[in-house]
């Protein structure tokens, strides 16, 4: 029987062949997309679940007056662990992970994400030991470990335990430790040491509570002591930050809130850090995920498949017509429903195995485009998605399969042999809602990317305040002592290469943002505000404009000591509008406010410009350690020879352990919105497969249910109805479905793109026209197909149609 049965499936499938592929594709196609997106829900959801206690271990973030950081004075771990019996301990990070050259063996090497925290590490993250011993690590302090690989690059077969390390500072490090490091974890570090301890000491020592400096993880006992112990942790900042400054300030402390605010601090669960901390900056070195991108991509893939099996159901119904005939004999020679719809179900079966195959060899295909597009390294384990395909083949054949087999069987004998089925109205309700939903579906799919696209291009080509037009930013991280003079020195060194037009120096980097945050107060306002140490020549090698007052000036000498510039956004904080000549306070300091400078977007359009203040570098001493690029301003003729000339004299003069390293300022911010780019390409493809489904389904219906009216019209013909009255009476039917599949998509569309343009600060208002855009497009693609099937049939010959009748 099966065998017969599977001859029957060929057969037809031979004979219709646009039905079978367009069935075949399509299903593929859906579960393509699906699987794809699975792979990006599992790596992103995958962070630091190995972890055993992650349930227990929260990132903490601190919120005040609008500003968000995830940095942490020293003493609030000793002061915690004082007053909360809930902790079982914490642990201390260096913010950044380091890049920085290492001495083995009389060997300058150069070793990547290095991380500076505290002894405990490996309690928090246990990653599998390979050689040495914890313990070792814990209870020395120059102790390192170092991934497997990293030990590998460095000592090669050798056992690295016992080697010494030399750091570029001439801190002799010795290897106690190999592990094994693992990808999905929030901290992925190649190396690993504990030079932080004394740090921490030394802040809780000195009781250091103005420097925000290190990031910090708490662990609870249990995880449901988590907002107990964060209640702490704001009981905390209250009593030992906000009321010490109330008095120190005359005020209350109801007062002292009512005028500057409080720290509120937040705890983020080390399992939930990756995709929903979004509205707080993560100081995990590994960094956020995106939930909204993630969710675009793995609804949009999921209405993909949904719109192949409404595909499917359409076809498989419209095609019953092909059949008719075949099923009334079978019924009349003596076979069963049961018998039937069993055949029709197998034969689902099998096209959807044939798709699930196909399916197989497009993720093989599509994988490296789809991480390159998403910056990922995503593997597929087919045997894991077993279950998908199971579960899979089970609803198709529930949703394509029993219901077209039902309707296909229970055909009325009398009426499919003598050739009147065509009459018959039966399942053109089930195929008008199919094509309804996918019109709909269509639809929310065009006017979302219409959305996106301009939103992206309204970032891209936004005024952002700043030019950084043949601008470079070259990485500057050696430590040096005495960095404003290095900084000085090779200013004037690389100002005689030929191609270079001007150089500077600042504490920020466009793109990225500024290296560090002090409030300022002027009378009774607080200000947080971004730290903007600058050069000279700074503003104006971005072409930044100072709308009030003036730049600082090198024959000034106050301008380097007593003066600041703040950005319009910090005046209209400050509620002022005579600001100029005023005195701020800033940690401790009288500046007098020389200057008004223009806003501009620092990092990112997705975040609003902040509060700035703007000092030369010499005006605060410490902030010259945070000097990690230097710009270069390149003239437009021969850039690649200047950037070669300059990577020369780098090497030469400056640093010659690390890589040269350098990137265009334009395409540094444009990192910033990359992410956004990356949904308007998705948006894009899957528009256009979406498209392509749902018309490839219109075109193969269109030619079954036309094909279906060729008696009617015949007749019509010979009536003497004329084409136009025809063809407009066989496409009206579609274009009601369509303005109805148009209305049904109104409402999500508008709903679902409003929340995606809340992700921005800066942002476009939701364009109307994108959905007449949409209603046009669909209408224009309908009719392309629609209208070149009708007029076809007005063209047939009558008497093939009616001579029998």
């Amino acid at each position: 029987m099966l065998k017969n049965w599977f001859k029957v499936f060929l057969y037809n499938s031979l004979q219709n062949k646009l039905f079978f592929l367009l069935t075949v594709f399509g299903l593929a196609i859906g579960m393509t997309g699906v699987i794809l997106a699975m792979l990006y829900w599992e790596d992103e959801h995958a962070y630091n679940n190995w972890v055993p206690d992650k349930e227990k271990i929260a990132e903490v973030s601190i919120d005040f007056n609008e500003n968000k950081w995830a940095w942490m004075i020293a003493p609030v771990g000793t002061w915690l662990k004082e007053k909360s019996p809930e902790l079982d301990s914490y642990l201390y990070y260096a913010p950044k992970q380091l890049n920085e050259p290492f001495q083995i063996a009389g060997k300058s090497i150069y070793i990547k994400d290095i991380l500076n925290t505290q002894s405990n590490f490996f309690d928090f993250f246990p990653f599998e030991i390979i050689k040495g011993n914890v313990l070792k690590f814990k209870g020395e302090v120059n102790s390192v470990a170092l991934e497997e690989n990293t030990a590998f690059q460095l000592f090669a077969d050798e056992d690295p335990i016992g080697k010494t390390i030399t750091s570029s500072s001439g801190a002799m490090l010795v290897v106690t430790t190999v592990y094994k490091g693992n990808p999905s974890t929030s901290f992925r570090p190649n190396m690993v040491f504990h030079l932080l301890d004394e740090q921490i000491k030394n802040g809780v020592a000195n009781n250091n509570t103005g420097d925000f400096l290190y990031g910090l993880l708490i662990k609870a006992k249990d995880e449901t002591q988590l907002p107990i112990i964060q209640n702490q942790l704001n009981s905390i900042m209250d009593e030992f930050l906000t009321s010490p400054r109330a008095k120190d300030t005359g005020l209350s402390k109801e007062d002292y809130i009512s005028k500057h605010g409080a720290i509120a601090v937040h705890l983020m669960p080390l399992n939930q850090v990756r995709l929903n901390n979004t509205d707080l900056p993560s100081g995990l070195p590994a960094g956020k995920g995106n939930y909204t991108f993630l969710y675009i991509n793995v609804g949009l893939s999921i209405l993909i498949l949904i719109i192949s099996i409404f595909n499917y159901i359409n076809l498989s119904t419209a095609y019953a017509m092909k059949r008719a005939k075949e099923i009334g004999v079978r019924k009349v020679v003596g076979s069963t429903t049961k018998n039937i719809v069993f055949q029709l179900i197998f034969e689902t079966a099998i096209t959807t195995l044939i798709s699930i195959v196909l399916t197989l060899a497009l993720v093989e295909v599509l994988l490296p485009f789809y991480n390159s597009l998403l910056d990922k390294d995503l593997h597929v384990q087919l045997l894991n998605y077993v279950p998908f395909f199971l579960g899979l083949l089970l609803l198709v054949i529930l949703l394509a399969g029993i219901l077209p087999a039902m309707y296909i069987a229970n055909f009325e004998i009398l009426k499919v042999i003598k050739g009147n089925f065509s009459r018959s109205q039966s399942g053109i309700w089930i195929r008008n809602t199919m094509i309804v939903l996918q019109f709909c579906i269509a639809t929310f799919f065009i006017i979302s990317g219409i959305v996106v696209s301009v939103q992206v291009n309204y970032a891209m080509k936004k005024d952002l305040g700043f030019q950084a037009d043949q601008n470079i930013s070259i990485d500057w991280t050696k430590r040096s002592e005495h960095k404003l003079q290095d900084y000085e020195l090779m200013k004037q060194e690389l100002k005689k290469i030929p191609g270079v037009s001007d150089v500077t120096a600042a504490t920020f980097v466009i793109g990225r943002g500024a290296s560090s945050s002090t409030s300022f107060n002027y009378n009774d306002k607080t200000v947080q505000s971004q730290n903007m140490g600058i050069d000279f020549n700074t503003l104006d090698m971005y072409n930044i404009k100072v709308v009030g007052g003036r730049n600082i000036q090198v024959n000034l000498s106050s301008d380097t000591t007593d003066a600041v510039l703040l950005n319009k956004t910090a005046v209209e904080m400050i509620g002022e509008k005579e600001i100029l000549n005023k005195t701020i306070k800033w940690n401790g300091r009288d500046l007098k406010v020389i200057g008004i400078v223009d806003d501009f977007h620092l990092a990112g359009l997705d975040n609003k410009i902040p509060p700035m203040t703007f000092f030369h570098l010499k005006t605060v001493s410490w902030m010259q350690t945070n000097l990690n690029s230097l710009i270069i301003k390149l003239k437009p003729e021969d850039m690649d020879k200047t950037i070669s000339q300059i990577e020369t004299y780098w090497k030469s003069n400056v640093d010659a352990e690390r890589p040269f390293s350098f990137e265009f300022v334009d395409q540094q911010f444009a990192k910033t919105y990359a992410q956004y780019v990356k949904q308007r390409n998705v948006f894009s493809i899957l528009t256009v497969v979406v498209i392509s489904i749902a018309l490839l389904g219109l075109f193969a219906l269109a030619s079954y249910t036309i094909e279906r009216r060729y008696k009617e019209i015949a007749i019509k013909k010979v009536l003497g109805a004329e084409t136009k009255e025809l063809v407009l009476n066989l496409i009206k039917q579609y274009i009601i479905l369509l303005t109805v599949g148009f209305i049904l998509a109104i409402v999500p569309s508008y709903y679902l793109m409003q929340k995606w343009l809340e992700n921005f600060a800066y942002r476009i208002d939701l364009p109307i026209y994108a959905f007449f855009m949409a209603l046009v497009m669909m209408f224009v693609l309908t009719m392309l197909i629609v209208l070149g099937k009708a007029i076809s049939a007005t063209r047939i010959n009558s008497l093939t149609y009616i001579k029998y009748e």
